[in-house]
């Protein structure tokens, strides 16, 4: 036994065994916070099967691969001072310091997955860093997600457990000679840099090809978010596509449009509500079910124009921003407004409006500087900006994130007063956000929902109920079209409502006061990039503009798209029925009906079904790519 260890540490020193064991614990750390990934979201992976934490641990074993890097670096380049106290202190800090950042990274995504729907990816780092969001929920964070707080805790206890148990392996490398250890070094140094790319292909792994070891539903599960977040670090460039010829790329879909159609409204004002989260899953009035969370917005559907068979084009409030303002859905995996492409030329509807006479305003009751919004209501032309600050009273703050909606909405009428007429404004709700603060007198009226969220619906339906009957009382009311539509959706428990069909389902109505052509129900597939375009159709701009939506009172096809951390979804019409494309690494992972709520029958081997739907896709991704790289959004 002797003779065999003696054997082992003239193969294996001791300083490499622990190297090699330290890396082992972040592997087993990985493994842990995807069991607690999987407990606290068990309801969103309904099949789970052993094979996808096999797949999980590859992936762990790349993530600890790449970020090992430094340490290895440090441990493993040849010298005989390993043993010496300081420098064992540098390695100890190193240690805890990279175990902190990647295990915070996994435990993040265990209450930020549900929103998103995603791993994170590096545009997480960029949201933090606007504003003093982060700096003002901090506080809630703490008291909501103590338990991530404690699951960090103790997996950092455990990592400096098994550290200190790892360091008891007698150092030797005054022993080693400097021979050994040249040779050792760039062999362990080339097999982590093969690992940390996945292997010796051409092509490093990246988030895509987890879609290669599980079902899609699971390629969350598989995947490691430190890995998803660091493989997408830096700015995320597009690359043209060359599926279609330009002929054919404009044949089939042209960005730049005009109108010759006769006005339906002439000059109105225009006011567009952005409500924070609110999915279909809470309107009863398009699901069907009989829960009624939102009495006043059901009432109001009634009496609008409502397509029920809208679908966000991203799964954030940065997202829905540039997708309803200036017809930008987000079609790569980092949010527009933090891309390298957010400083290109764009069209808007301030913009486009002004130069028809408008005053424009842009409402929202967070904190100035929220997720950027006072930056892009400059970018897009607003006239002015309206937040916390211009508020000006904190009574009526949350606490952690704004204005509660009431007095906010009933102020942003008032200041429509002094706006010039014809006007534009655009309001974003904030009270249906997490930590759903509802107003203390209203903490009893608003407390029978199942969840928090459908609380904070409740009374965000309330307080949508007093400003409409607040602006019933004003001058402009009559002459005024009313765009309503969420953002994106929240997270949900309700398997309909987290498959990917649900999981982007938003209402959309257009209601007017005086008007009768802004009555019925439409099952067209629509979504946020289309109301800019429908607005400018209305009100009779025929000269031509960029936009990636397109009118939805033109008779044509509607659709829907976007791309959902590496996956892209496309809603469209093929023979008079309506279908989603789920399409991940050139391809097809899913085509179903939309009627088809829970996903259950894969369309994908209909072959002229699916080849239509993926032509469409394609003709959206190489003319999105081709417009931001070339700074074409623009008609100029």
């Amino acid at each position: 036994m002797n003779s065999k260890l003696k054997v082992s540490q003239k193969i294996f020193p001791n300083y490499l065994k622990r190297f090699l064991l330290k890396a082992a614990v972040f592997v087993l750390i990985f493994t842990i916070c995807r069991l607690l990934f999987l407990v606290f979201n068990n309801q969103l992976f309904p099949v789970v099967y052993f094979s996808d934490f096999l797949a999980g641990l590859w992936f762990d074993i790349v993530t600890t691969a790449i970020v090992f890097l430094p340490l290895l670096a440090l441990e493993l380049i040849p010298n005989k001072w390993r043993g010496l106290r300081f420098f064992q202190w540098v390695l100890r800090i190193g240690f805890h310091l990279i175990l902190f950042l990647t295990v915070l990274m996994n435990l993040i995504d265990i209450e930020y997955f549900q929103h998103t729907s995603t791993r994170s990816t590096a545009s997480l780092v960029d949201m933090l860093g606007f504003g003093n969001d982060l700096q003002q929920q901090m506080p809630s964070f703490l008291r909501d997600f103590w338990y991530l707080l404690i699951a960090l805790i103790c997996l950092q206890i455990l990592g400096g457990i098994l550290y200190e148990r790892i360091n008891r392996l007698k150092e030797d490398s005054q022993s080693t000679t400097w021979l050994k250890q040249s040779i050792i070094f760039p062999i362990i140094a080339g097999l982590f840099v093969i690992i940390g790319r996945g292997g010796v292909g051409l092509r490093p792994i990246s988030t895509p090809n987890a879609a290669s070891y599980t079902i899609d539903q699971n390629i969350p599960l598989v995947l490691n978010s430190a890995f998803s977040i660091i493989k997408t670090w830096g700015n995320i460039e597009l690359k043209e596509k060359n599926y279609f010829s330009d002929e054919v790329l404009i044949e089939r879909f042209n960005p730049i449009q005009s109108y010759a159609d006769k006005p339906i409204l002439n000059n109105p004002n225009i006011v567009i509500i952005l409500l924070e989260s609110f999915s279909v899953e809470y309107i009863a009035s398009i699901n069907g079910t009989k829960n009624v969370y939102t009495p006043f917005l059901d009432s109001l559907i009634q009496q609008s124009l409502v397509y029920t068979n809208c679908y966000s084009n991203g799964k954030k409030s940065m997202d829905a921003m540039p997708s309803v303002i200036s017809s930008i859905p987000k079609l790569m995996e980092k949010e527009y407004l933090t891309s390298s492409y957010a400083a290109n030329k764009i069209e808007s509807l301030p913009k486009i409006l002004r130069q028809k006479g408008y005053e424009s305003g842009f409402f929202h009751g967070a904190t100035n500087g929220s997720m950027n919004f006072n930056v892009f209501s400059d970018v897009t032309g607003f006239d002015h900006y309206y937040g916390r600050t211009e508020y000006a009273n904190d009574k009526d703050f949350d606490g952690t994130w704004g204005i509660f909606d009431e007095p906010f909405l009933k102020w942003s009428a008032d200041q429509f007063d002094h706006m010039k007429r014809p006007f534009f404004s655009t309001i974003f709700t904030i009270s249906s956000h997490p930590p759903y603060t509802i107003p203390t007198p209203y903490k009893n009226k608003f407390n029978t929902g199942p969840t928090e969220m459908h609380d904070a619906v409740a009374y965000a339906d309330y307080a949508l109920n007093q400003f409409f009957k607040y602006a019933q009382t004003k001058d402009w009311y009559d002459e005024t079209l009313f765009v309503l539509v969420a953002d994106h959706t929240p997270a949900s428990g309700t398997p309909i409502y987290f498959k990917d069909m649900g999981n982007m389902h938003i209402p959309l109505l257009f209601y007017h006061p005086t008007n009768p052509y802004f009555k019925g129900r439409k099952d067209k597939v629509v979504s946020q990039v289309d109301i800019m375009p429908s607005i400018l159709n209305l009100i009779g701009h025929n000269e031509p503009f960029f936009a990636f939506g397109q009118s939805i009172f033109q008779d044509k096809p509607g659709q829907s798209v976007s791309c959902i951390g590496d996956k892209f979804l496309y809603y469209g019409t093929y023979q008079n029925k309506n279908y989603l494309l789920v399409y991940q690494n050139e391809e097809i992972l899913g085509v179903y009906n939309l009627k088809d709520q829970l996903q259950t029958k894969n369309l994908g081997g209909n072959v002229a079904l699916s080849a239509y739907l993926e032509n469409q896709l394609k003709v959206m991704i190489q003319t999105y790519n081709k417009a931001l790289i070339n700074n074409q959004m623009t008609v100029d």
